[in-house]
C-alpha cells in the first residue's frame, strides 16, 4: 500500500461519515450509554465513537485491525488523559475467544459493510450476543437508511472520480461493491477482484433476517439517530 492509500485510509478512520450522521450517532450514544458502561467498540478506528465514550465515563475497549489506526487512537486518548483498552486483532476471531461481556457493544464507522458476506455477518452479530450483558444492546449504523437514499439517487453509480481518485465497481449480482483509490484504478477493469476489499451496502430486508437468524429482535431505529440497535431475544 503506498503513502496515497494509507492516507486515504486514515481520512476514513477518521471520518467515515458525513457531519450530520456524525452529530446524530454521537448525539445518540451520549443519550443512551451511561457512565460506568461497559462498551466495546468493534473497528474503533482513530477513535471517533471510542474517545467520546470515553470522555462520558464509559469503561470501553476499542477494537480495530489496523494497528496504526490504533495506535492514533491511544495516543489522542493520552492527550487528553484518558484511558482505555484496546485490542488489535480481527473480531470475528478476538469474540470467538474471549470471555469478556459489555452492556453496549458499538459496531460502528461502517464497519457491518466490511462483513459483506451473510454468513460471516451471522457469525460476527452472534458472536456479539454472546458478549453482550443482560439487557445490553448492539449499536450499529442505520446503513439503509442514510446510504439506500444516496442510491436510489444515482450516487453509488458505477464510476470514476477522478478529481477524488475513487474507483466504485459493484458486483453483478448482490449488494456487494469496491472502492478503488489511487493507484489501484483500473478504467479498464469494472469487477470485484482478488485484490479489491468487498463491501456490503446492507438492506433493511437484510440486516432483519441476519439478526433474526443470529438471535436478535428486530433492528429498532430511533427516531434522528443514525443507528439501528438489536437486542437479544
Amino acid at each position: 500500500m503506498n503513502q496515497q492509500e494509507n492516507f486515504d485510509r486514515s481520512l476514513d478512520a477518521l471520518h467515515p461519515h458525513e457531519p450530520a450522521i456524525d452529530l446524530q450517532q454521537q448525539a445518540w450514544l451520549k443519550a443512551n450509554v451511561s457512565s460506568g458502561d461497559r462498551v466495546l467498540d468493534l473497528g474503533c478506528g482513530c477513535g471517533r465513537t471510542l474517545i467520546p465514550l470515553v470522555e462520558a465515563g464509559a469503561i470501553c475497549t476499542g477494537l480495530d485491525r489496523d494497528a496504526d489506526a490504533l495506535d492514533q487512537c491511544r495516543k489522542s486518548m493520552e492527550s487528553i488523559g484518558s484511558t482505555a483498552t484496546f485490542v488489535n486483532a480481527d473480531a470475528i476471531e478476538w469474540l470467538g475467544s474471549t470471555g469478556d461481556v459489555w452492556n453496549v457493544i458499538c459496531c460502528l464507522g461502517n464497519t457491518l459493510c466490511q462483513f459483506w458476506q451473510i454468513d460471516q455477518a451471522i457469525k460476527l452479530l452472534s458472536l456479539i450476543r454472546q458478549r453482550l450483558e443482560p439487557g445490553g444492546m448492539l449499536v450499529i449504523d442505520d446503513i439503509p437508511g442514510d446510504l439506500w437514499p444516496e442510491l436510489a439517487e444515482g450516487n453509488w453509480q458505477a464510476g470514476l472520480d477522478l478529481e477524488q481518485g475513487k474507483q466504485l465497481v459493484w458486483s453483478a449480482d448482490d449488494a456487494v461493491f469496491a472502492i478503488r483509490s489511487s493507484s489501484r484504478i483500473d478504467e479498464n477493469d469494472w469487477e470485484i477482484g482478488p485484490d479489491d476489499e468487498p463491501l456490503r451496502l446492507w438492506t433493511s430486508s437484510t440486516l432483519h433476517l441476519v439478526a433474526r437468524v443470529a438471535g436478535y429482535s428486530v433492528p429498532h431505529v430511533p427516531a434522528d439517530s443514525s443507528v439501528r440497535v438489536l437486542r437479544p431475544e
